[in-house]
């Protein structure tokens, strides 16, 4: 017996952040399976997931960082542009 045939049957947990309760989600194939509010996803989904909340928390980021008035003014640069290219 080498050193190494004591792990060979060690299984390996996958825990990830559960998108919609903050839970720890489990790898069980094909699905990560939330603990606390049993939520279940394929991992495509899981990932489109986590990228529409990366996304949407960069955005709160931007707007808090630029401040009210900014925000303003980009909304009202894209209100402009979207009324003008309807003539």
């Amino acid at each position: 017996m080498n050193k190494y045939e004591k792990y060979v049957d060690i299984e390996v947990i996958t825990l990830a952040t559960c998108p919609e309760c903050g839970g720890k989600a489990k790898w069980e194939p094909p699905f990560y399976v939330c603990g606390v509010c049993g939520l279940a996803l394929r991992r495509h989904e899981y990932e489109r997931m986590l990228d529409k909340q990366k996304s949407a928390l960069w955005e709160a980021q931007i707007d808090q960082a630029e401040g009210p008035d900014k925000k303003r003014k980009r909304n009202r640069e894209y209100l402009d542009w979207y009324l003008g290219s309807k003539k």
